[in-house]
């Protein structure tokens, strides 16, 4: 009979370990009150699970009711436990600090076992846990790190909260220079319109990068409805009839919405309960430009690896405006040229490169300034920019802008501020009727910080190099005139100035490129 029993306890241990949400559901965490609770995964932590199965890279945006690092986390766990190898996984973050706090629930995991369960470590630090008998580690490392996780290579690595991290795209070649044809896992929340995470996700969408990619709505979650009172007398507004029609919700859960925003404000609950990724990425939060100052805007797609995207043909009675972010041409970040129309206040022209020195980028601007009508220059004269600014003087070309003491700009946290606040101005008030997508997603990433300070954050290898660019050209626009147009200033400062604008405006179907 205890041979049978014997037999019977191995057979569901065994059945145990085979499956990992019955592993996980056994497993404990620490709660927010310091207690210790059992794990019993929601329906999209076992979806999560179910996922990271398929061995696939897998790509979680993840909203406040989700748990996603504490189910990846056991999963992981799951994994070097009952691996039989002295395989490495890995957790990995900017700061070590990061990938260290993770590590902790893995500890909580193990110190929580039953006893019987708790096989031996050969180490267990601050930095891994290693099991003895197999020689599965998990360890905890930073991208900063001497080294990282360039020295050896593991079977799975889980990246958590990549949007936040300072340069996501050297935390991703890390992790990918490590893994050994393995699987990746990243999970964040969203950070700022177009953050690492976001253009992940547009990628897996395009068909250009590969993901199992995960997005849980709120309404999908079992838990987000309430119960209507009898007595109580419930009419859906127009809005949320439309979200009813829309996502074929319940009374109940958009009762639950109504009661969740009003405690919450409608801007922090699209934040912390999302519907769509739209809802994710539209957060006011500290963002420089809210979404709603681009309504009224067209956005106009261009491809980004030409040069020259040019909209309109020059106008001879026209005056033109141009702005010059100036880079070092060595691949990483772009010198960019704007174009701007005096009589439309639209771009009629850019130019983009990341390979261009600065000699050559003064040659492109003067061949460009000369094509409209000679038009006045404002280039950051930072860095490069003075090469650019002297090269242009030496090849003949000298309507550059220049203060009212005759000097160059120089873009300053005084400076910086003024030229956006100037764009800011001018977005919304109307005079801004078309940008392209690349300034677009540059303009909605810009961040203040604490310190009221504005920040360019770093997409894909651009560093807000467009949106400098077009913030100069709008500052020089102010400095020139039209010709033979005086009727300009008494419509130009009318609210309706969309509507006129226009007439003379970019068309899509006139855009050519070079």
């Amino acid at each position: 009979m205890k041979s049978r029993n014997t037999s019977t306890s191995r057979q569901k241990l065994l059945e145990t370990l085979a499956d990992p949400v019955a592993f996980i559901s056994r497993l404990y965490i620490i709660d927010k009150n310091g207690k210790r609770i059992r794990l019993k995964p929601n329906q999209e932590q076992i979806e999560i699970v179910e996922a990271l199965l398929e061995n696939q890279d897998t790509l979680i945006l993840k909203g406040r009711q989700i748990g996603s690092s504490t189910i990846v986390s056991a999963f992981l766990f799951w994994k070097v436990y009952t691996s039989t190898e002295p395989t490495t996984f890995a957790i990995l973050s900017h700061k070590l600090a990061s990938s260290k706090h993770l590590l902790e629930i893995h500890k909580t995991f193990y110190h929580n076992l039953p006893a019987f369960l708790k096989r031996p470590l050969s180490v267990e630090n601050t930095t891994e846990i290693k099991f003895k008998d197999s020689g599965a580690s998990i360890i905890a490392v930073s991208a900063e790190g001497k080294g990282g996780l360039r020295s050896f290579t593991c079977s799975m690595l889980h990246i958590s909260e990549f949007a936040f991290a300072p340069n996501p795209e050297e935390l991703k070649a890390t992790a990918l220079s490590a893994l050994n044809n393995g699987q990746l896992i990243i999970e964040s929340t969203a950070n700022h319109f177009n953050d690492a995470l976001h253009q992940e996700i547009l990628k897996h969408e395009n068909g250009e990068a590969k993901w199992r990619y995960l997005f849980f709505p709120w309404y999908r979650h079992l838990g987000y409805s309430l119960k209507i009172p009898k007595d109580e007398v419930f009419e859906l507004s127009e809005e949320e009839e439309n979200i009813k029609e829309l996502f074929n919700l319940s009374d109940e859960q958009l009762y639950w919405r109504r009661d969740k925003i009003s405690k919450l404000g409608k801007s922090k609950f699209k934040r912390e309960f999302p519907a769509t990724i739209e809802d994710a990425y539209s957060v006011a939060g500290n963002v420089y430009l809210q979404g709603k100052d681009f309504n009224d805007i067209q956005i106009l797609t261009i491809e980004a690896d030409y040069e020259y995207n040019s909209f309109n043909d020059v106008d001879a009675s026209d005056s033109y405006a141009i702005g010059v972010d100036v880079a070092a041409g060595v691949s990483l970040d772009y010198s960019v040229i704007y174009v701007l129309s005096k009589r439309t206040y639209q771009p009629v022209c850019i130019y983009r490169s990341n390979e261009v020195s600065p000699v050559v980028l003064a040659e492109r601007i003067c061949d460009l300034a000369t094509e409209y009508n000679g038009a006045k220059v404002l280039i950051e004269s930072n860095n490069f920019g003075n090469v650019v600014i002297n090269e242009l003087r030496h090849l003949g070309y000298n309507n550059i802008w220049k203060t009212p003491d005759d000097k160059d700009w120089i873009t300053t946290r005084k400076s910086k501020a003024q030229m956006f606040e100037h764009l800011k101005d001018m977005i919304q008030r109307g005079y801004v009727q078309y940008l392209d997508n690349i300034v677009y997603s540059e303009l909605r990433a810009i961040t203040v910080s604490e310190n009221g300070d504005i920040v360019l954050p770093r997409i894909g290898g651009a560093h807000g190099d467009c949106a400098v660019a077009i913030a100069l050209a709008y500052m020089c626009l102010e400095s020139i005139n039209v010709k033979n147009v005086p009727y300009l200033p008494a419509w130009i400062g009318k609210k309706n100035a969309r509507r006129i604008i226009n007439q003379g405006g970019v068309a899509v179907a006139n855009q050519r490129r070079y």
